[in-house]
């Protein structure tokens, strides 16, 4: 019985993301140009600038002076030994920015790295049901499968910016076959993709449910994968039987536990079999992981936290890649940051999402279904140490689960048409109600990261853009004092607006101060060199640097995609943001033993800072 690998009618959308494979995704990448250092002056002049806010007038004076002599004693030797560094490199900071930032981290990955990003058709025509829902596992497993076959084939556009400038597409060889390994004191990426043009690589993925781990190979002798409606009889399949057989071992969450556990539990259950060498190698060269969870979200805040945090039996954390369907029939994913930055996860939502909507949530294919063998379960031999293991991994990720609070909230009063037509920039007016909602409830400024892309430059990632500056500050207070107009209220908003832009697109080119500063401390640890003071000032946490910054913020765009992470520091929020025409979504989370910090009343805030910032809109601006 022959099928339709997909349906006749094309979706219309599908030329924003692919095209016929003439330009291929991967086509620029060599030629995209290097990444830049600033001068140390600049560097050091914005490293003040940024710092003042968080700073009395004494602790701001010292840290001048430590500054000036950082800039003309060890700081100097040391920018010298950097630019010696990055003249035989295309991007000095790659190699640093992964060992360091990320697989260093001892704490366990899910949820403190992975990111998250529930899809916003769970919203519209995906509401949560009590009837089956294979069909609709089936359908985002199908999208998700079409997508990993067009970057295979490189027909995903090569991407640029605005202005025109290509981006590096390299962090989307990451998103599939891709797995973070544990080590003692520091982890390392294993890495089996390629694109069809440089050769072959493990094309089968990983089922999990109820703690049970199958294998799927979803592909039929052509190369393309099964059509829905046969990916549902497999998924239905794993459903059922794991159903019969009750909760499963629960292996996964050995992968959600403390990494220097993981690490010795994984050698561990290495050394009991060869099986079990052989299930290790099946799960972490496979091309992603998905789930079909037992959990049943009742709104899409708790659909939010199963996505960060959920049963940790039932998540494979290492993986760069999870789609996740609840049985109650809502989507979402988490994603291991190690390897690539959430907007690549944006793109890859926000195709399934227009690609459902176009469909109405259903398959518009064939029917008609082949027969393929059924998925294979995956057995590990075990003893009494790694069932052991398992219990206290279950112990560990539930209190680290169990403390994170994520809050997603619909601002729908207005959205970035109004902003625009004042002709303000959506993303730096978001920003700014951010620093108002946070000042008005600590009545203090918050060191607050921002996500500005690097990907212009070869391989590059992420500056921090700190959105909290002396002009935001100065805005802050005026809209917290009683007795300013609405036109000085409205003036020092936009030299706010104004002034983060400017820093955004110097953030943009590289010219921020965090990833330079991070270099110097980097050469200064490479060379056995004492930390030089800058680094130990408490200066440098208190304004964010060393990621101590208690706002991490990014926007995902002008899409209703939305996701998020949890927060950088105990006392902190993770705030992640779409901008739509008429509505602002936002992904809120925090701490529940901080006794300052509550996703919940931050959000209240937000609503008032927001409806505040709209009244001081309407000042005309003949009054200024």
């Amino acid at each position: 019985m022959t099928a339709q690998a997909i349906p006749a009618e094309q979706p219309f959308f599908e030329a924003l993301f692919f095209n016929d494979g003439k330009e291929k995704t991967f086509k620029y990448d060599e030629s995209i140009p290097a990444l830049p250092i600033p001068t140390l002056e600049q560097t050091m002049e914005r490293y003040l600038y940024w710092a003042k806010p968080h700073l009395t007038s004494d602790e701001y004076k010292n840290t001048e002076e430590i500054v000036r002599k950082f800039q003309l004693g060890i700081g100097s030797d040391l920018h010298a030994k950097l630019l010696a560094h990055a003249s035989s490199k295309k991007n000095w900071l790659e190699d640093w920015w992964l060992h360091y930032a990320y697989l260093l981290g001892r704490d366990p990955i899910l949820p403190t790295m992975n990111t998250t990003g529930p899809l916003p058709l769970n919203l519209t025509i995906w509401k949560p049901t009590d009837e089956d829902t294979a069909d609709r596992c089936a359908l985002y497993l199908w999208s998700a499968l079409r997508i990993y076959k067009a970057i295979r084939e490189q027909r995903l556009h090569p991407q640029v910016s605005k202005d025109g400038q290509r981006f590096c597409m390299n962090q989307f060889r990451y998103v599939f076959n891709c797995t973070r390994i544990p080590g003692q004191d520091a982890d390392s990426l294993y890495h089996t993709w390629k694109s069809e043009e440089e050769g072959d690589c493990p094309t089968h993925i990983i089922v999990l449910c109820h703690g049970h781990i199958w294998l799927m190979n979803p592909w039929d002798d052509q190369g393309n994968s099964m059509t829905a409606p046969e990916l549902e009889i497999q998924l239905r399949h794993i459903r059922e039987t794991s159903d019969e057989m009750g909760k499963g071992p629960g292996v996964p969450v050995l992968t959600c536990d403390n990494r220097n556990n993981w690490a010795q539990n994984r050698d561990w259950l290495k050394s009991i079999s060869l099986n079990n060498m052989t299930c290790l190698n099946t799960i972490e060269s496979a091309a992603f992981v998905f789930v079909l969870d037992d959990s049943k979200p009742s709104d899409y805040s708790e659909l939010c936290w199963q996505g960060l945090c959920g049963d940790t039996t039932n998540r494979w954390a290492d993986k760069s890649t999870t789609c996740i369907m609840t049985r109650n029939g809502l989507g979402t994913m988490n994603n291991d940051h190690t390897p690539y930055d959430a907007m690549v996860s944006v793109v890859l939502c926000h195709y399934t999402v227009m690609l459902m909507e176009e469909w109405g949530g259903k398959w518009l294919g064939s029917p008609s279904v082949r027969n393929f063998p059924m998925p294979t379960l995956l057995h590990f031999d075990m003893d009494m140490k790694i069932i052991q293991a398992i219990e206290e991994a279950k112990a560990n990720s539930l209190l680290y689960g169990q403390n994170v609070a994520v809050t997603y909230y619909v601002f729908d009063a207005y959205g970035k048409d109004l902003m625009k037509l004042h002709r303000l920039h959506p993303d730096a007016y978001v920003q700014m109600a951010l620093q108002l909602s946070y000042q008005r409830m600590h009545n203090k400024p918050a060191p607050t990261y921002e996500t500005a892309t690097t990907r212009q430059f070869y391989h590059g990632r992420t500056e921090t853009m700190r959105s909290c500056t002396i002009e935001s500050t100065e805005w802050t207070n005026t809209m917290l004092d009683p007795n300013a107009t609405n036109a000085e209220k409205k003036q020092k908003l936009i030299n706010a607006i104004k002034t983060h832009i400017s820093l955004m697109i110097e953030c943009t080119k590289n010219e921020g101060i965090d990833r330079h500063m991070f270099g110097l401390y980097c050469i200064a640890v490479e060379h056995g060199i004492d930390i030089p003071e800058i680094f130990t000032d408490p200066a440098y946490a208190k304004s964010g640097g060393a990621g101590n910054f208690v706002i991490s913020s990014s926007t995902v765009g002008y899409t209703p995609v939305v996701g998020g992470v949890a927060p950088m520091v105990k006392d902190g929020y993770g705030c992640f943001y779409s901008m739509m025409p008429t509505s602002l979504n936002f992904f809120i989370s925090s701490f529940k033993n901080s006794e300052e910090t509550k996703a919940d009343e931050f959000t209240k805030a937000l609503e008032k800072s927001l409806k505040e910032m709209r009244e001081v809109l309407s000042v005309p601006n003949s009054n200024l």
